[in-house]
């Protein structure tokens, strides 16, 4: 189906998230913070990138900052935010995002956010 990278630095959602979306056909490239999400960027071409708002080594701005400068602007990006972080939602969300997700995150709003992030991607490619 899609490769889809997820940076993010809590184990047990990564692996929550990596099992639920491989189940659903999707290959998964996890990366635990936002530097190795942007080096692993260079050697492949994901479908959607799924992080954490809080990632360890960057700010979410600095991270969205970077995809850009590096030539991802358009690829669709979901980010997950700690409950009550609305300020540093509305700023992102303007950034361009696909979707922002609040933790702890629905499964099954991941799913329909996801499928409906590369529909759009998949139906602008045609």
């Amino acid at each position: 189906m899609s490769l889809i990278h997820i940076s993010e630095n809590d184990p047990l959602v990564s692996t929550v998230l990596c099992q639920r979306l491989s189940a659903h056909g999707h290959t998964i490239v996890m990366t635990p913070d936002g530097d190795s999400c942007l080096r692993a960027l260079q050697w492949t071409r994901p479908d959607l990138v799924i992080a954490d708002a809080r990632l360890a080594d960057m700010t979410s701005m600095e991270w969205l900052d970077a995809l850009n400068t590096r030539g991802f602007g358009q690829l669709p990006k979901i980010m997950l935010f700690q409950p009550g972080a609305i300020r540093d939602r509305v700023r992102i969300a303007r950034a361009g995002l696909a979707a922002c997700l609040s933790k702890p995150v629905n499964l099954e709003n991941l799913l329909r956010q996801v499928f409906l992030s590369l529909d759009t991607r998949h139906a602008a490619a045609a």
